[in-house]
């Protein structure tokens, strides 16, 4: 019986797509069949999960049906553990697990909902019908960003958990690739990745706007925007490109900062709406550039003021005359922020007394 519904199930797929690739179908049945087809693709996702933990549970695998599923179903091992782990997870929360099964919950914001379940608990995902709801009604990039703003308001550390699991999860992978080059990979927490990305890009389009101009004087070959990204990473690696040691400001990102109304707290969030702890936030705030912006209720600016709180090239260079480089280990002034010693938003000012030199190892620590 079950051998006929799969394919049959196969059959009507087989179906589809030969209605589609003909071009017969209207385009108003072709918006309709992709939407249905999500579910098919929802409901097909744990029905193979399902199977194959229960042929794991018979012949006694003890991984739930991780080596299973990836060989049946042809996935990698790291996404059939994923995908294990993601129902074992949902079977706590008997209304995520329903939604999952009935294809009107994505694999993807199931996934999402697997991790906010091990982050606080199945009971707090499975009492929020709101949080429930938007897993089947947002798109996987919306949903992300939900749940990590409903894990960091649960936790209720204003985000230190969970960049302390990203900062434990930070890495950087090299391997050669098959196609004979070499292949790279890392993961950093949400700043430290803003960070590296705007270097990046402000270097590459340095570099792809020079090409311009010789391309339009010379006719030179122009490198694509990729290529120069891959050039950029060699150059600010080998120090060269921006490093110019004039000690840039550390916060090389834009942080919105606004005062909670209910709470009056300071919430400091990425423009992409990742939470930022307050002890990460006050470390970016050192040498950073504080523009104030006030609304009106519309949401409109009406009001923006500029800031002055970074240490003049005079004041750096008879700082790092005084010092010889980080005031703590000594490091080489290339290396070397200027810190306030009272910070900025304590009433410090910026004054000679009351800044240092810092290398970025020993600003970390302090």
């Amino acid at each position: 019986m079950l051998i006929e519904s799969a394919r049959r199930a196969e059959a009507a797929v087989k179906e589809m797509l030969d209605i589609a690739n003909e071009g017969s179908a209207t385009t108003d049945e072709l918006h309709d069949a992709l939407e249905i087809s999500k579910s098919v693709v929802g409901i097909a996702t744990a029905f193979q999960t399902s199977a194959a933990a229960a042929v794991a549970g018979r012949e006694h695998h003890g991984d739930g049906g991780a080596e299973v599923l990836a060989a049946s179903a042809g996935l990698p091992r790291r996404e059939a553990h994923s995908q294990v782990k993601t129902a074992r997870a949902l079977k706590e929360v008997p209304a995520a697990r329903d939604a999952v099964e009935s294809g009107r919950m994505s694999p993807t914001n199931a996934k999402r909902l697997a991790e906010a379940i091990d982050k606080i608990s199945a009971d707090a995902v499975g009492a929020d019908d709101d949080l429930l709801a938007k897993a089947e009604s947002m798109t996987p990039e919306q949903f992300a960003r939900e749940t990590r703003r409903w894990v960091t308001d649960r936790e209720g550390d204003g985000g230190e958990s969970e960049h302390r699991r990203q900062r434990a999860r930070r890495c950087v992978r090299i391997w050669d690739a098959d196609n004979g080059m070499v292949a790279l990979r890392g993961e950093f927490d949400a700043a430290t990745g803003r960070r590296i990305e705007n270097r990046l890009r402000a270097e590459a389009r340095r570099m792809y706007d020079a090409d311009k101009k010789d391309a339009a004087s010379s006719g030179a070959d122009r490198r694509t925007f990729k290529q120069c990204m891959a050039d950029a990473l060699d150059n600010l690696t080998a120090g060269n490109g921006a490093g110019d040691g004039k000690g840039k400001p550390i916060a090389e990102i834009c942080v919105v900062a606004h005062v909670d109304n209910e709470t009056g707290n300071l919430i400091a969030e990425l423009p992409d709406g990742s939470r930022l702890p307050q002890t990460l936030f006050e470390e970016l705030s050192c040498n950073a550039r504080f523009t104030g912006v006030v609304y009106d209720r519309k949401g409109k600016p009406i009001w923006r003021a500029e800031s002055c709180r970074t240490a003049t090239e005079a004041q750096r260079q008879i700082l790092l005359a005084r010092y010889g480089g980080c005031f703590h280990c000594a490091a080489h002034p290339a290396l070397c922020q200027i810190h306030h010693i009272r910070p900025v938003s304590q009433g410090g000012s910026t004054r000679l007394d009351n800044m240092v030199p810092v290398c970025w190892d020993c600003h970390q620590k302090i």
